[in-house]
């Protein structure tokens, strides 16, 4: 009897437990959706505040590299330019304004063409041209010494017109053009093209940055096949475009 009524006033204190655990219920279900929707919520303004602010990050850092190198500076050029950049890649590091647009074994006809979409485009403060040898190594057939001036002064023109600071480089030395033999004189001619950019330059108040003559007395130790410059010749051009550079920044600020 007394087993009896213990185990009825177990079942009813724990009937009575039970009921009043199941009317809880619906109410904890709720309270646990509600939970997971504004942990939901949580995580997606988490994600949303993480993507601003990266933008944020990423805007913020190209606005203040232009604070930083807010003139920029393009080379113009055949390989020449373009190869620079290998054999002097601690000259650009170390002035990350400038941009390289040199192409291997272009003539000036094709610089030219491409002269709206690698200079113009680009907004710099200053181009630096350095074309004519691979018109002279007639790389697209025959052109006088005259056509390759006035090509090389019509991208002047195009960048004077749209107020970028002009610099015509004079055509580097060489003894002999090795790609294509026929050529006779190589040299002879690049004095009489650079006497024309010269005079061209005075013309039309664009800067003649003459690395011919600063070069040409050492032309066995600075190229490595006498016209490509080798290491030591682009750390002299380096040397001598540096300068320039220099003289130029100075005017713009």
């Amino acid at each position: 009897m007394f087993l009896e009524n213990m185990s009825q006033s177990f079942l009813t204190k724990n009937s009575y437990y039970l009921a009043k655990t199941s009317k809880k219920q619906p109410k904890m279900v709720k309270k646990s959706l509600k939970t997971s929707k504004n942990s939901k919520k949580t995580k997606l303004n988490y994600y949303v505040f993480l993507c601003l602010f990266l933008i944020y990050t990423v805007c913020n850092s190209q606005i203040n590299s232009e604070k930083l190198n807010p003139t920029k500076i393009v080379l113009m050029g055949n390989s020449i330019t373009e190869h620079w950049q290998t054999y002097s890649p601690l000259f650009f590091e170390e002035n990350s304004f400038i941009v390289n647009k040199g192409v291997s074994g272009q003539t000036s006809v094709e610089m030219l063409s491409r002269f709206q979409e690698d200079v113009i485009k680009q907004s710099p403060k200053a181009v630096y041209i350095l074309a004519g040898i691979n018109d002279i190594a007639q790389n697209s057939g025959y052109i006088s010494i005259d056509d390759i001036s006035k090509n090389i002064i019509k991208m002047g023109l195009l960048a004077q017109k749209n107020n970028i600071k002009v610099v015509i480089c004079s055509v580097l030395p060489v003894t002999e053009i090795i790609w294509n033999e026929k050529i006779k004189n190589a040299n002879q001619k690049v004095i009489e093209l650079n006497q024309k950019l010269i005079s061209s330059s005075k013309k039309n108040n664009f800067i003649y940055l003459d690395f011919y003559s600063k070069m040409k007395d050492e032309l066995s130790l600075l190229t490595y096949d006498g016209l490509h410059p080798n290491k030591r010749g682009y750390k002299k051009m380096s040397a001598i475009i540096k300068k320039s550079i220099k003289e130029i920044m100075n005017n713009f600020n």
